[in-house]
């Protein structure tokens, strides 16, 4: 999470913290957003109770995630409520694409990372069409899931090709 062989940092990374270390913060709030999110569509008429907690422990994972303060408050409700539309079935799975821009800006990559949100699109589009049914939800979350977390990390190794290495010794591209 820190630093890699090549001088390279996450820029939140640099963020001086009020309370807890980078790396815990980090995992916690990443557990909080992704669990919440699955509780979220665990909800069903007999277990209305996942809907409250979903919504809550994704809430607060966003709050905790290393970040400034502001944008972690534009990201955390809009998501929720973003991630909580998914209960309408598969044709809102392209609302994926929020959280994951809210995920771009609250790790502050760079403007053009921000093309890796077409995959996420894209894929909602296509698993719409595939997956009409309400059923299919499993599949449809699985793989959106799969397909955001290849673009976050498409969208790093991006912003860490777009970055001045911070050791003088490291020839410039």
């Amino acid at each position: 999470m820190g630093e890699n062989r090549r001088g390279w940092r996450e820029p939140t990374a640099l963020l001086p913290l009020r309370w807890g270390g980078y790396r815990s913060r980090y995992v916690v709030a990443l557990v909080l957003i992704l669990a919440g999110a699955l509780l979220v569509q665990a909800t069903s008429v007999y277990a209305d109770y996942f809907l409250t907690i979903g919504l809550g422990a994704h809430i607060v994972g966003w709050l905790i995630l290393p970040s400034r303060g502001a944008r972690r408050l534009a990201a955390a409700v809009p998501s929720a409520l973003m991630v909580g539309a998914l209960l309408l079935g598969s044709i809102a799975c392209v609302l994926l694409v929020g959280p994951f821009a809210f995920w771009l800006y609250l790790r502050q990559r760079p403007a053009v990372s921000y093309l890796t949100t077409l995959l996420p699109l894209i894929s909602g589009l296509v698993l719409a069409q595939l997956y009409p049914q309400y059923g299919d939800g499993g599949i449809v979350v699985g793989v959106s899931l799969i397909v955001i977390v290849g673009s976050a990390w498409l969208a790093r190794s991006i912003a860490k090709s777009r970055q001045i290495p911070s050791n003088p010794d490291v020839p410039l591209r």
